[in-house]
């Protein structure tokens, strides 16, 4: 009866899997990603599509504070996408406005911070969701090449020069709130591979991200 109950014990102890507590602190993730970004309106009634896309690369790293409860920091950037931009500007003596055509190329820095809570300890497999805060650096490179209207040569109208022809570049900072999920897979002991789904949002801001990579804990 006692080896039965000893056996017993011995075979609960080798099934039982590991505890929490054998779990690494920190974690650091290589990440690719599609990127959808959405731009603000275009002033003075102009055009151009309301999203644009690119590829997005970044690092992930992270510390458990508690429990499952982790923290996140995380940098990215984007490579740049370019739009056809329309412009109507009114010219003395023309019943109608002329548009004044351009291309916009956009790429994105971002920086941000979340909380990211685990539904299972470094096993095998565990989903995550995460909130926090981001801050984007848009940086827009707008060239409006040389234009000109011909006038009616019967009226004694001339040639006007509407653009000469430039670049010109701005950078938009942009704070926003960040909700997102995704799961964690381990293919050995301290290495995964890792899939999430970022949504940012604020004022004149919305851009999501569907991303992976792969990472180590340690």
């Amino acid at each position: 009866m006692k080896r039965t109950k000893r056996l017993g014990l011995l075979l609960a102890l080798a099934c039982t899997p590991a505890r929490g507590e054998a779990q690494a602190l920190w974690d650091s993730t290589a990440l690719a990603a599609l990127f959808a970004g959405h731009r603000p309106a275009v002033q003075s009634g102009g055009y151009r599509e309301d999203w644009f896309q690119a590829a997005q690369g970044g690092v992930i790293v992270g510390r458990h504070v508690l429990g499952h409860l982790k923290v996140e920091l995380e940098a990215t950037a984007t490579s740049g996408d370019s739009q056809f931009v329309s412009r109507p500007i009114t010219l003395p003596g023309q019943p109608y406005p002329y548009w004044l055509t351009s291309t916009e190329t956009t790429s994105v820095r971002s920086v941000g911070a979340v909380a990211a809570w685990q539904f299972r300890d470094n096993e095998w497999v565990h989903p995550f969701v995460l909130a926090g805060v981001t801050a984007d650096f848009e940086r827009t490179v707008a060239y409006t090449p040389e234009q000109f209207l011909n006038g009616d040569p019967r009226a004694g109208a001339l040639r006007q020069r509407l653009s000469d022809g430039r670049t010109e570049e701005t950078t938009a900072v942009r704070a926003g709130a960040v909700i997102g999920g995704g799961a964690k897979l381990y293919f050995r002991e301290h290495a995964f591979v890792r899939s999430d789904v970022r949504l940012a949002v604020g004022r004149d801001q919305q851009n999501v991200a569907f991303r992976a990579g792969v990472g180590l804990d340690f």
